[in-house]
This record gives C-alpha cells, structure tokens and sequence, in this order.
C-alpha cells in the first residue's frame, strides 16, 4: 500500500496516503460547495486540527486554505512533506502562524468571511472536544495579520462531508473491522487464567499492527464478574495477571486507510451466571432491533427514543452507545452521560458509518452487558460489519 515517510533523519512512522485524485477532489469539491452555501469565503483548517488536516490533504502535519470559489488551496506542510495529493505544498519548519496568515492574504481573504475548521467541537466530528482542537496562538497571530477579516467556527463544514463516508472509504472501513476482529479473535484464544496482563495487552496490539491497523489503544477491563467500578486500561496492565472469574470487557481498535473501526465482546474467564443470562439477551434483542432502525430516514432522537424505551418493558435499562467510525471516529456521540439533545434532529443518511452497542442492565444497574462493532449504513438500512456470534465468551 502507499506510504508517505515525515521527514527527519532516520524517521520510522509512516503515514498512509492511498486514496486517489478523484477522492481528493470528492472531499474538495463537497467542503468548498459546504462552505459557500453557509457563506464563507474560504475554510482554513489550522495548526492543531491534524485529523482534518489529513482528510483533506493525507500528510502527516499540514495547514490548509481552501478557497470556496474553485481555486486551488494553499497548503502548508512540514519541510520535504508532499504526496501525490500535495505534490508542491508550502514547505515550513517550526513556523506555521506567519505561512497560515500568508497564505489567507495570497487567497485575497483580506476582507473575507474565514470558516476556521475545529475552533469548537462540532455536530459530527470533535465531539469530545468542546472548546476545539486548533493552536490558539497560532490562530490569534493569523488573525491580526487580517483585522478586517470576520473569523468563525466551520467544524461542520468538513466534519458533514467526513459524515457520510465514499466508496472508497468503506472499502477500508471493511477490511479496518475485519482486522479489529482478528485483533478480538487473538484476545479471545489468549485469555487465560494466570496470563500475565501486560503481555496479553502487547499481544493483542502485536497483532493488529502485523495486519497493517495503525496504532490505537486497546481498552480493556479485568477485574471480577460484578465489581461495580472496574479499572479500565487504556495502556499495558504491568504487573497484573488475569484471574479465574475475570470479566475482559474490551474496545479492540483499528485503522486501515485512516479508518478506524472498533469492535466490543467481553470475555469472561469462568461460567456466565444465571443472573446475567437474561441481561445478555437483552442487549441482543436491543442490538437487533434498532441496527433495523439504523436507516436513511431516522432521526438519531427517534433511535435514542427507541433504545431508552426497549428495556422497561422487561423490567430492565436500555441505554444507547453510539458513536461514528471511519475518519468519523468521535462523533456523533450518543451514550448515557452525553444523551445527544442536540444531535436529535439529525438525520441518518447514506454512506454513514457507526460504532453500534446499546447496553442492558438490570434496573439497579448491578449487572451491565453491551457488545457490538462497526455499522454501515446503505439504501435499504444498516449492514453490520461485525459477525461475531452475539453474547458473551465463556472460558471455563
């Protein structure tokens, strides 16, 4: 597959950049038309918005002005970076605040409206990130070299394009899930009482990474069936070994083609008990039901609506667990400390990509159960990506 190198002597990490001319001007031309019809002359994408950065030009570090009227970007990128997308960039060292301000005034933005991508978290993209991504200092020296230009958050203009996911993204959306279940299939045959935690953790890792996924940390719990607050490992558990009656609930990520899947199934180190038996078909039976309601045409209000009133009619909780994948990886975000209000009108389309793993619980919330992987939305509804057999694995 095609491989950029960053530059630096002796660099190791390489950055993949395989997707065509004709994707890049997918993304171009959608983002531009964005921009214009909500009134920007231009979108900058700063320093310190590298995840957009890289959608729109695939190099490691980059800074982007892309003019809504049709002209070619300015792009600035690290010193010898190019690619076949951005064969002839701007080329900087340490200096990106006086090149941004440059390249906006080369773009004749003087006066312009500027949609500055990922100045606060957005609809469907930095989620997680309420106050943005971008290097405010950087973007306050940019800003005084154009005071009678009008700056403004344009998050969504590039994070509704990444929303709904081309044909050539779902490709590696595809073979990103068949990789993180490998990824699940070597934590599975693994586990075993008396593993010491850390090396199963490098192993799972180990794998993933002989498969080409990108580096993404492995998330993982181990202590006892019912503990109420289990600790969660998001690096090696050093100095831990994994015990008989353990519960390994894990997000077992991956990337190929810069999309980035996860798939969840936990792993539990003895016999299921009987008061968890009637918990796991339920998550089945909500899992089920509303991948059918994952559909162009349903609201994520009305999805959420439908999770939350699945399980009182068992006498149990059903909470929603959703969030995107693909280039999409944070957003939209939906689980119980998020709920999403803002998120309820809108709409599931085409192309979308999600992370689907509602959770059961009983009603005192004592036994909690959620499985699920990557979701991809086509005309007729929602193909799942994950084929695991559904529950609960079992290692007596």
């Amino acid at each position: 597959m095609p491989w950029t190198t960053p530059p630096g002597a002796g660099a190791t990490v390489f950055i993949w950049a395989g997707y065509s001319l004709a994707e890049r001007d997918r993304r171009w031309r959608a983002v531009r038309e964005n921009a214009g019809n909500a009134g920007f002359d231009c979108v900058l994408v700063p320093l310190g918005n590298g995840v957009d950065a890289r959608y729109m030009t695939q190099l490691r570090c980059s800074a982007m002005v892309l003019p809504a009227d049709g002209r070619a970007p300015i792009i600035i990128a690290d010193r010898r970076s190019s690619n076949t997308w951005v064969p002839e960039p701007w080329q900087t060292g340490r200096e990106w605040a006086e090149p941004m301000g440059e390249a906006l005034l080369d773009s004749g933005m003087e006066r312009a409206r500027i949609g500055v991508v990922g100045l606060k978290g957005g609809s469907v993209t930095h989620c997680s990130s309420i106050d943005g991504v971008v290097n405010h200092t950087a973007l306050a020296q940019v800003m005084s070299k154009l005071p009678n230009a009008t700056f403004a958050d344009a998050t969504d203009i590039v994070g509704l394009v990444r929303y709904v996911k081309s044909d050539e993204e779902t490709v590696f959306l595809r073979r990103s899930a068949a990789v993180a279940a490998a990824g699940l299939d070597a934590l599975i045959n693994r586990a075993r009482p008396g593993v010491d935690a850390g090396v199963l953790y490098a192993d799972v890792t180990t794998r993933l990474l002989e498969l080409r996924s990108e580096y993404y940390p492995l998330v993982l719990t181990l202590d006892p069936i019912g503990t109420l607050k289990p600790k969660r490992y998001t690096n090696p558990p050093i100095g831990k070994r994994l015990e008989s009656n353990a519960l390994i609930t894990n997000e077992v990520n991956a990337i190929l083609g810069a999309e980035l899947t996860q798939v969840c199934q936990a792993i539990l180190l003895g016999k299921t008990p009987d008061e968890w038996k009637p918990v796991i078909e339920l998550q089945k039976e909500v899992y089920e039901a509303g991948l059918k309601l994952i559909k162009p045409g349903t609201t994520l209000g009305a999805l959420q609506d439908f999770v939350k009133s699945f399980g009182p009619k068992r006498k149990m909780k059903t909470v929603i667990q959703m969030h995107g994948c693909g280039y999409g990886d944070d957003g939209p975000l939906l689980t119980a400390k998020s709920r999403g209000d803002a998120l309820r009108d809108l709409g599931i389309e085409k192309g979308n990509a999600f992370i689907w793993k509602p959770v059961a619980m009983t009603a005192d919330e004592r036994i909690q159960f959620a499985w699920g992987g990557p979701v991809l939305v086509a005309d007729t509804g929602a193909e799942a990506l994950f084929t695991r057999p559904h529950g609960m694995v079992s290692i007596c």
